[in-house]
């Protein structure tokens, strides 16, 4: 219906479509229509109030089908839509609605998660995971090509850590027990041997002391190829592999493609090497290479010649772009690594890859748990897998007190991603779990229950009349959740367009809730509109499962 107005507008008021998409509006109040256009873009070429134009237009602009009528408020030209006719085109929705294909035969790649080897994931890494493969599913849903990566950090600094208190505190035993346990011990009293407090990361590599050096030592022998060193790495990869995939389970995250850091050292140091013939690149005097970025000096290779996240991430991209011919790639990372991947996206662009231009760092904020501190050099961790099985167990308890059916681990999967998608991906989110396992308010929990509330319509009513229903009289509940259903193709492109999930979890709430209110007044089942409002129903359920599935949230027919 959208379409059908912006049409009309590009004959009458002589503007281009995209134009008028821009400006066109949805009023705050439905008494003013369901769209609405601002004439004031008008007023200076037709050198009349835009008042007048708004006069004008509704006087005399003959009306489709498709719209009832249309008035003029002030400057405002509003369009009231043919809500027949609308209800008509929502019943005819299958399970591919909202599905388009703007996408078609482009490539987007996707790097997210990335948990680093030989460290447990904690809830910092929880949103990286959500937003990353919601992001892949929207893409997949309008007919791109989408990769999803999961680039694992398995070399730098944290990796010689654990190799040096590999060798030294190993319990061998409690690395067979529980490896993310043992892992992460050995990690911790590694860094209090190393009585640093500087923040794991990036600005790990700045670290000097006697402990740093002996982890740069075993960084330097895995390089070369030291056997020994080697075996002990991959021991640390194997066991936090099976810590990463007990997560990725609960979560139901797949990834395309799951690599280390690792590959592409030498890519990377091949590059810079080439940088520094073409003159693009200098060394310090102790063998360092830099790239100069605005004055300052951006460190792409170290004094040793081993190379730093930055070379990873450079040769990481240049081979991306060679095996994927992508049209864009996505980096879904803290937005504490702004500055990196800023530094990143001009490095490959002086150096003459021209594929930087389509390179994205979508940046989110941070997750806060109460008053934990995420700090995984101090063992003062919320480890991930533990949120995921106590959201899950107080999701079981909140099941049987209620007295209802459900599956638990949906219930509670679903509520946190819900609660981490709901918020745009700049913004801070604050995790509770009283809100998360709401079943009334502004949560997964919710937006479930009337999913299972519109199936148990469905399978009490059995085998209903599909057939050319007569509609008319609909009254404002009907035609609320109709508006709303057909909303959804258009919060699929914005939530692409945007990078932004939340577009999606928001309508999911809002689409639940306008069923609940046309539940709770237009009775289905004995009413005279029973067929109309059964198939209402139903295209109801098709739509919130595809919006669910784009967040990755599964839906229960019982609840």
């Amino acid at each position: 219906m959208k379409d059908v107005i912006i049409k009309l507008l590009t004959k009458e008021a002589r503007l281009k479509e995209d134009e008028i998409e821009k400006i066109l509006e949805v009023p705050p109040s439905s008494e003013f229509g369901d769209y609405s256009f601002p004439c004031f873009v008008l007023s200076k070429r037709e050198k009349k109030s835009p008042d007048k134009i708004a006069e004008h237009f509704a006087q005399t602009i003959k009306l489709p089908k498709e719209i009832e009528k249309i008035e003029n408020k002030g400057p405002y030209l509003n369009f009231f839509i043919n809500k027949n006719i609308l209800a008509e085109e929502v019943l005819k929705i299958n399970s591919n609605f909202g599905k388009s294909s703007p996408g078609k035969n482009k490539k987007i790649v996707i790097d997210f998660s990335a948990p680093n080897i030989g460290k447990p994931m904690h809830i910092g890494h929880i949103r990286s995971t959500i937003l990353g493969d919601s992001i892949m599913r929207i893409y997949n849903f309008l007919g791109y090509d989408s990769v999803g990566i999961n680039y694992l950090g398995d070399i730098g600094l944290h990796i010689g850590k654990l190799i040096v208190a590999y060798e030294l505190w190993l319990d061998k035993e409690a690395l067979k027990k529980d490896p993310v346990q043992e892992l992460l011990r050995l990690y911790v009293k590694f860094n209090s041997k190393e009585k640093s407090e500087i923040t794991e990361g990036l600005e790990e590599e700045f670290q000097d002391n006697e402990w740093t050096q002996k982890a740069k030592e075993k960084l330097k022998l895995l390089e070369l190829g030291d056997k020994k060193t080697e075996k002990i790495w991959e021991d640390i990869r194997k066991a936090s592999g099976k810590g990463f995939d007990k997560v990725y389970d609960l979560l139901k995250v797949n990834f395309n493609e799951t690599v280390g850091q690792s590959e592409f050292s030498e890519h990377g140091k091949k590059i810079v090497t080439n940088a520094l013939l073409k003159g693009l690149a200098k060394t310090e005097k102790d063998g360092a290479v830099y790239v100069e970025i605005n004055g300052q000096k951006k460190f792409i290779l170290r004094s040793n010649q081993t190379a730093s996240y930055i070379t990873y991430d450079i040769g990481a991209a240049v081979e991306r772009y060679k095996k994927y011919k992508f049209d864009k790639m996505i980096y879904v990372t803290d937005f504490r690594q702004s500055d990196h991947f800023a530094q990143l996206f001009t490095i490959l662009k002086r150096f003459g890859y021209d594929f930087s231009d389509k390179l994205i760092h979508l940046p989110f904020g941070t997750v806060k748990f109460g008053n934990e501190i995420i700090a995984t050099r101090k063992g003062d961790i919320i480890l991930l897998e533990d949120v995921l099985k106590k959201t899950i167990a107080k999701a079981d308890e909140e099941i049987k007190k209620r007295k209802t059916q459900g599956d638990a681990e949906k219930v509670g999967v679903g509520a946190i991603k819900y609660l981490v998608l709901k918020s745009a991906p700049s913004a801070e989110v604050q995790f509770s779990w009283e809100q998360a396992l709401n079943f009334e308010g502004d949560s997964g929990p919710y937006i479930q229950y009337s999913y299972a509330r519109a199936s148990s319509i469905i399978k009490k009513a059995g085998k209903f009349n599909k057939s050319k229903i007569k509609i008319e009289n609909l009254n404002q509940s009907e035609i609320n959740l109709v508006k709303k259903i057909y909303e959804f193709p258009e919060r699929v492109q914005s939530a692409c367009k945007e990078l932004n999930p939340s577009i999606i979890a928001n309508y999911s709430f809002e689409l639940s809730k306008a069923f609940n209110e046309f539940y709770h007044t237009s009775p289905v089942i004995g009413d005279k509109s029973e067929s109309f409002r059964l198939l209402l129903v139903n295209s109801f359920r098709t739509t919130l499962k595809n919006a669910l599935y784009l967040l990755g949230i599964e839906v229960m027919n019982e609840m």
